[in-house]
Formats: structure tokens, C-alpha cells, sequence
């Protein structure tokens, strides 16, 4: 469907930045091809570039270097968390899904699919909307009834590779196991970026892994990933550590030549609390929630009562949650450390 030779992504230097400023590249020298029917799972520590990866792919940016060449007829649909920002708060899901009609057919994009209004309300009750909320203001509805409107409209337009990028944040249980149904009966390719691993175990049968500025494939399991991203965790706050014993060292040796107090370069003393205890903090409830959820996971597959599914689900999407949010906490406690 694509293949990548030799590409590098990142960002463009911003435009008030001064004239000669050289892009900023994440990941480089990537050599890749995308087969009809993979089923890929991206991989890798925050700030890492998986979305940066999957952003690039989706024509958002532009590759650093390289070259993309993409297969004849290739239909990307595309989901981030940033695309709910599309949305008309006053409009409502029909009156969103006829502009797309529109706007599809003015750019001769309409690969055949059923537009007339009867159409447009039974394919978004495909996803939940019906009844008088395909007639309710986008801007009165929830994170989640927004996700499952963005993808509803990116589904009808019959991509044939689909990016998700993080894309059960704000669902519910019912809507992500949906979700997973949906994306298994997907005829298609799949590339997805998620916290969630029940998501990527149901749906992927591959995994690239995105790190030190580099894509490689993932041959180990998801609990095998989850050891990685804490070693990753801690190999980042010790080569913290060391860069701050360095910076320490220099200081006194400036001091001892006479160096005036002006000229070196002065650390700031740690907060209440110390910033390593608390990524220490955060590593260990890390790694006990992710005991919890591999349980949990276990408990799902095995149960068979709807009230005890319900039941497991709900404490895993919790677990998940908390584990995105300790993972964002210890990205900027390591950025504050770093800046000591």
C-alpha cells in the first residue's frame, strides 16, 4: 500500500524562527512497506514519535527526508484525538455527515456509498446514533459520542488504511469493545497507536516498535512491552542523574580554576519531596497496575456473566486510565529534573 525508504519525521522549524533553522527530526532513516490486510501495532514510549510516525503517513506533515511512495488507490482514513476538533459544536451528526457528502462530491471523492438523508441516519445508527440524537448539537454530546462520531464519518468514507492514533481515550467499555469488533471485520489495513492493550492484542498481529529515534519490529508480547516501557522509564531518569552529576562536577571544578559563580552553570536545588523519590513513586504504582490489568485481562477472557464482564472491564478501563496519567506525570517530573 506504501513504502518508505530512507524517511525521516519531525516538525519544521516554526516560521518566526530565524532563517537556516534546521527541522527537528524524531525518528530517521526508516525503510518500511505497508502490505494490504497488516493489522500493526505502533509501539513505544511517549515522546517517542508514534504519532509523529502516523501523522506523517496521514499527509498531516511533511517527511523530513526520504521518500514515501504510496500504491494506486491507496484511502487513507485517519483518527487522533486533534481530529474531534473538526467538529461544529452548533451542527449535528447528520448535518455533519451531509457536508461530508458535500464536500466529497464537489472533490470527486464518492466511491459509490448510499447518500441520500435515509442512508446517512441508518449508518450513523451503525454507530449509536439514533433516535433524536442524530439531531442533538455535537457541542452538547461527550468526549466519547464525539470519538464515535469522528470515526463513524472517517468509516463511511471506506478508507482502505486506517490510522488511529490513541483512539478509545474518551470511550466507554461498550464503545471500545465495539470498537475492537469493528476493526476485526475491517477488510482493510490498520495501523494503531494505543495505551490499550486489550485493543492491541484483539486487533494487531504485528508490532513496530518506535525508540531512540528508530522503527523496528517488536517480537515479544505485550507484557514484554510493558517491562520495556518501565526499563525505559528508568534508563531516562538514571542518564538524568548522570547528566546532573556532570553538570554538578563541572560546576566545582569552574569553581576551583576561579571560575566566577556568573560563568558556571548553577543547579537548582530539588523541590520538597525530591523529584527522584516521586518517579520512584510513580515506577512502583507503574508496575503494580500493570500486574492488576494483566489479571484482569486474564478474568476477562475467562468469564462468562455478562455482570462479571461488566465488572472486570470497568476496573481495567480504570487501571488504563490511571496508567496514561501516571505515564504523563512521569514525563514531566523527568523534563523538570532534566532542567535542574
Amino acid at each position: 500500500m506504501l513504502s518508505m525508504s530512507g524517511v525521516s519525521f519531525g516538525y519544521p522549524p516554526p516560521d518566526d524562527a530565524p532563517a537556516g533553522t534546521p527541522p527537528t527530526v524524531i525518528v530517521r532513516n526508516v525503510s518500511k512497506s505497508v502490505l494490504a490486510g497488516q493489522r500493526i501495532g505502533i509501539l513505544g514510549a511517549n515522546g517517542q514519535g508514534k504519532s509523529t510516525l502516523v501523522k506523517t503517513i496521514a499527509r498531516d506533515l511533511q517527511a523530513i527526508g526520504g521518500e514515501i511512495t504510496e500504491g494506486k488507490g491507496l484511502n487513507i482514513g485517519y483518527f487522533a484525538q486533534q481530529e474531534l476538533d473538526v467538529l461544529r459544536p452548533t451542527d449535528t451528526p447528520l448535518e455533519h455527515m451531509i457536508r461530508l457528502v458535500k464536500d466529497l462530491s464537489a472533490a470527486g471523492k464518492i466511491a459509490g456509498q448510499a447518500t441520500r438523508e435515509q442512508d446517512l441516519r441508518s449508518f450513523l445508527g451503525t454507530f449509536n446514533f439514533s433516535g433524536d440524537m442524530v439531531k442533538q448539537a455535537v457541542g452538547s454530546m461527550s468526549g466519547g459520542e464525539k470519538a464515535r462520531l469522528v470515526l463513524c464519518m472517517i468509516v463511511w468514507q471506506r478508507p482502505n488504511l486506517l490510522l488511529l492514533d490513541e483512539p478509545t481515550n474518551h470511550l466507554d467499555l461498550a464503545t471500545r469493545e465495539a470498537l475492537a469488533m469493528a476493526l476485526n471485520e475491517f477488510e482493510g489495513t490498520v495501523m494503531l497507536v494505543s495505551h490499550d492493550r486489550a485493543l492491541l492484542r484483539s486487533v494487531c498481529d504485528e508490532f513496530w516498535m518506535v525508540s531512540h529515534g528508530g522503527v523496528e519490529p517488536f517480537d515479544g508480547d505485550l507484557d514484554d512491552y510493558q517491562r520495556y516501557l518501565l526499563d525505559e522509564a528508568k534508563r531516562q531518569r538514571e542518564a538524568l542523574k548522570e547528566a546532573g552529576s556532570a553538570a554538578a562536577k563541572a560546576e566545582r571544578k569552574a569553581r576551583q580554576a576561579g571560575a566566577t559563580t556568573a560563568a558556571a552553570p548553577k543547579t537548582k536545588p530539588a523541590p520538597k519531596g525530591s523529584l527522584k523519590r516521586q518517579l520512584e513513586d510513580i515506577e512502583a504504582r507503574m508496575t503494580v497496575l500493570n500486574g492488576e490489568g494483566a489479571a484482569l485481562e486474564g478474568h476477562l477472557n475467562k468469564a462468562g456473566h455478562p455482570t462479571d464482564i461488566a465488572e472486570f472491564g470497568k476496573r481495567l478501563k480504570t487501571v488504563n486510565d490511571e496508567l496514561q496519567n501516571l505515564e504523563e506525570q512521569w514525563l514531566t517530573l523527568s523534563g523538570q529534573m532534566e532542567a535542574q
